[in-house]
């Protein structure tokens, strides 16, 4: 049996959960990964089962500790980062009264224009630090207030999963990180408080929100049912690390100024490091609390980035599936070499991913994806690294909104599935034109979570520490000059059909047959 002391590390993602065992230089040990299912009980609604996702955390635990040659008292600490947005009413007995309602949820479109008209959209910026848009969980709120007002009424705590998973970890009264308040759309960013005047505005009482913590403390420890369900040892410490965007920054070791974390996950992120709050004129990018106590981000999120490229995978390349089942390969895999195989700019091919709507810089839920410049020529791999770039696009018009504010980006770290691939990290430095990198461990949220489970034990003294320690560059991509004026073109093209399908209503008489 292996006597070195570790970290234990949750990741709650949208679709899965993944779970690490890690060492405090940043080795990490074991991973285990398990799924949880998705709702969608009407048009723009999404949610998820609280307790399917309960079952899944313990089930990938228990493989972890199973897995690996640890005994479960050598953890010294176990760090959960979260899903942001995603919330669900809890009544006084800390029971869910609904499933989670989740970030990708729209159901709220005309309660955001209830909030624009009570609190006027660069006002409620300025508290914020986010633009009026249905992710942030107060518009459904509100939604839940007006169409279900039993709910609302019975409701003790509005609780993000954050608070929900470390209740079912033995804290009962489980506070909310920073990052994840954030995005619940009620937090003063300045302040770092629940906001008074939004929730006085809205009309939702303070009481009902939970809370508040830093991330990178330690709240409490692992009870002994939850230490039965987990596999984990009881009495073990749990500490918040916070939202999914902020931790995987850590985890990719954007930890101070000029450094970029980019993340392909469901959706996508961009994580730019803040010393202090900085907005947006046109209020382009969020700007939050980071996972680094005492520091901000400015962000922008692509509602499908991943996603996107798993419906083309699913629905356009079934040959690649079955190709790859029979090879014992991922499908991805397959469909990389293949994109590969086709000259940058994809034979003129333009794809838009906006399957779920326009995140940042455009903020647009009618918006939708679009795949434009087909020909009889057109063969697979063009068009499968049309999707490629056009998501590398779609975060590059985020990177030029937050450079437009003289924002430093000297390397963009890239995350998640996309970080698996050399192609598409050397699509990203070209198309981005700036250096991009990969980390040796490319579960950054399993990492960013490790590090704040270590700050809030004391295995580090700061963040600053636990990166040094824990995040290492594996590989370095330059981007290619001569690529440069084809890219800037592209891009440019990008733009322009975006602008154009907007100001012309084409994307709203689209989300109008729906």
């Amino acid at each position: 049996m292996r006597q070195q002391q570790v970290l234990c590390a949750f990741d709650l993602g949208t679709t899965g959960v993944k779970a690490g065992i890690l060492t405090a230089d940043g080795e990490l040990i074991v991973s285990t990964y398990r799924e949880y299912g998705v709702v969608y009980p009407a048009p723009g609604w999404v949610e998820q089962s609280v307790d399917a996702m309960w079952q899944a955390q313990c089930e990938a635990s228990r493989q972890l500790i199973n897995c690996c040659n640890i005994d479960p008292r050598q953890v010294l600490a176990v760090g959960i980062s979260s899903q942001r947005a995603t919330f669900v009413p809890l009544d006084r007995h800390g029971n869910p009264l609904t499933r989670f309602i989740g970030w990708q949820d729209r159901r709220s479109i005309e309660q955001c224009a209830e909030m624009e008209r009570r609190l006027g959209a660069e006002r409620y910026y300025r508290i914020a630090g986010m633009p009026i848009e249905p992710t942030a969980s107060v518009s459904k709120i509100l939604w839940l207030k007006e169409n279900q007002p039993e709910i609302f009424e019975q409701t003790s705590q509005f609780a993000s999963t954050q608070n929900v998973h470390l209740r079912q970890m033995g804290v009962a009264e489980a506070p909310c990180d920073l990052p994840c308040a954030a995005y619940m759309g009620l937090l003063d960013v300045d302040r770092l408080e629940w906001s008074a005047e939004l929730l006085e505005a809205l009309e939702i009482p303070a009481e009902k929100m939970p809370p508040l913590t830093p991330s990178c403390t330690r709240v409490g420890e692992i009870s002994p049912a939850a230490a039965e369900a987990t596999g984990l040892a009881a009495g073990t410490p749990l500490v918040v690390a916070g939202g999914d965007l902020q931790v995987a920054g850590l985890g990719m070791g954007i930890s101070q100024p000029g450094l970029v974390s980019v993340g392909i996950g469901t959706g996508g992120g961009v994580l730019i490091y803040l010393e202090r709050p900085l907005r947006h004129p046109q209020r382009a990018l969020n700007c939050l609390p980071h996972a680094a106590p005492g520091a901000w981000e400015m962000e922008g999120i692509c509602l499908a980035s991943g996603a996107a490229y798993k419906w083309y995978r699913d629905t356009l390349s079934q040959l690649e599936k079955a190709s790859a089942a029979a090879l014992d390969l991922e499908a991805y895999d397959l469909l990389n070499a293949e994109a590969a195989r086709a000259a940058p700019g994809a034979g003129g091919v333009l794809v838009m991913p906006a399957m779920a709507g326009s995140g940042a810089p455009n903020w647009y839920s009618k918006a939708r994806g679009v795949v434009l410049g087909l020909s009889l020529a057109t063969d697979k791999k063009q068009l499968t690294r049309a999707v490629l770039e056009g998501i590398c696009l779609e975060i590059r018009w985020m990177l030029e909104a937050a450079q437009a504010l003289g924002t430093p980006i000297r390397e963009v770290r890239i995350w998640g599935g996309a970080a698996k691939s050399d192609l598409w990290n050397q699509i990203a430095a070209d198309v981005y034109g700036v250096p991009a990198a990969r980390t040796a461990v490319p579960e950054a949220g399993l990492v960013g979570a490790a590090i704040c489970a270590g700050v809030g034990v004391g295995v580090f003294s700061n963040v600053q520490e636990g990166v040094d320690n824990m995040v290492r560059i594996e590989r370095r991509y330059q981007p290619d000059p001569k690529l440069r004026p084809r890219y800037d073109e592209l891009f440019d093209l990008y733009k322009t059909v975006y602008r154009l399908l907007k100001d012309g209503g084409v994307f709203e008489r689209l989300s109008e047959l729906v």
